[in-house]
């Protein structure tokens, strides 16, 4: 005589024990999906509790269909703001860095051009100042000429 074998639908996770060799279909299905065997002996199977056993199902049947996973969590992929918080957060800080350093560049630069501003306004004053004194000297030159020639002219 067969020792019993335990049989699960992947759909809807109904299970049952048989001692055929031949793969039964699941009568919560209709009849429409075959059921698999588990890959675990009888008296194991019973010696679990109810929860061991659900959860022991409930990964055989996503090992064989990843996309209930998938299908599962769904809505909560679309629905969930946390990760959508977690991204923008990150958009936030690398957005405040990127402005951090542009406005440390504008800084610069500002300070840059004053500078720049400064050190001409400093060489026109001295051009103008240098302008000045060579005139002045001119004049100064020209001045003991000029007497010369009233005195020489006036005697």
């Amino acid at each position: 005589m067969r020792e019993l074998a335990v049989f699960y639908c992947p759909k809807c996770g109904h299970y049952a024990y048989y001692q055929t060799s031949r793969h039964p279909l699941c009568p919560k299905c209709s009849g429409n999906v075959s059921m698999r065997m588990l890959r675990m002996y009888y008296t194991e199977f019973m010696k679990m509790t109810c929860e061991e056993r659900d959860n022991y199902l409930a990964d055989e049947m996503l090992k064989q269909n990843p996309s209930i996973l998938q299908r599962i969590s769904a809505s909560h992929k679309r629905f969930n703001s946390r990760e959508t918080i977690a991204q923008l957060c990150n958009v936030i800080m690398s957005l405040d860095a990127e402005n951090k350093m542009l406005s440390d560049t504008v800084n610069w630069m500002h300070d840059t051009i004053w500078e720049m501003m400064r050190a001409q306004r400093a060489q026109s004053g001295q051009a103008k100042a240098m302008e000045e004194c060579s005139a002045s000297e001119e004049l100064d030159e020209q001045a003991p000429q000029e007497e010369e020639a009233v005195k020489a002219g006036g005697m």
